[in-house]
């Protein structure tokens, strides 16, 4: 009965992304339109940095769609808060849906959203930028779970927290922008002062990208990343415990701006 329940919840979330899916088109299209500006540059200090005939795309994409990513934590939130914009999270509780329902109903949808996004900037940056991978996509392929991972679990942290859509975005956009920033995903972290590099360490978006560059430039294959999955894994469970901890679906919550 309960993971009916999940499925209701997930295919009733999966229908509301589709009949909106432009936030989803924006989050891949502006990676592309800026790594047309930025893919120059990015070649300049990827070879600085010993990386000899590297291609700027091999920063530029990943960097551009993690960060894009992150900033998809708004997708995430409107889809739990317009619930109670429309005061459909009384039905759903009604109906006999716990939290922990609730959450996974959601979530499951957003993970294959935001992993649907990701992989499509990546493709497209093969495409059209030259992006290529000398090392095992499968890696690739799971790396890419374990930021969304983050991503998603970030956003449910931020879900859980706080009790207004406003504030919910703000420090979900906020605290993604200074964490991809930090993490290397607009320049690389080895060029960011010795400050930021110390910080970028805490951040899932520096190992992430680390372990994509791993797999990118240097050939690594999955026993080689094994350090970047373990962080994103970690940062992961932490966020969805506290989440988990703090989520009650008995709280009133402003769902409009």
């Amino acid at each position: 009965m309960r993971a009916s329940r999940k499925w209701a919840i997930a295919q009733t979330s999966f229908r509301i992304l589709a009949k909106d899916p432009a936030p989803i088109i924006v989050m891949i299209a502006m990676p592309l339109i800026l790594a047309a500006f930025l893919k120059p540059a990015m070649t300049a200090q990827l070879r600085a940095q010993g990386f000899e005939g590297a291609n700027g795309a091999a920063q530029v994409i990943p960097g551009l769609a993690v960060m894009f990513a992150f900033l998809s934590t708004q997708v995430a939130t409107m889809l739990f808060f317009r619930e109670h914009y429309w005061g459909t999270w009384e039905r759903l509780r009604a109906a006999g849906a716990s939290g922990s329902d609730i959450m996974v109903g959601k979530a499951v949808p957003l993970f294959i959203v935001l992993f649907s996004q990701v992989t499509a900037v990546f493709v497209a940056g093969y495409a059209l930028f030259d992006f290529r991978i000398n090392g095992s996509v499968v890696a690739l392929a799971v790396l890419g779970a374990g930021l969304v991972a983050a991503v998603l679990s970030y956003a449910i942290l931020c879900v859980s927290v706080f009790a207004t859509l406003d504030q919910a975005m703000v420090v979900g956009n906020l605290g993604g922008m200074l964490m991809a920033g930090i993490g290397g995903a607009l320049a690389p972290a080895a060029t960011m002062p010795g400050w930021a590099q110390a910080i970028a360490h805490f951040t899932p978006t520096y190992w992430g990208l680390r372990g994509v560059q791993d797999v990118t430039l240097a050939g690594a294959g999955l026993g080689d990343i094994g350090v970047p999955l373990a962080s994103l894994a970690f940062f992961s469970v932490v966020c969805a415990v506290v989440a988990g901890l703090r989520f009650k679906p008995t709280e009133v919550k402003i769902g409009t701006t």
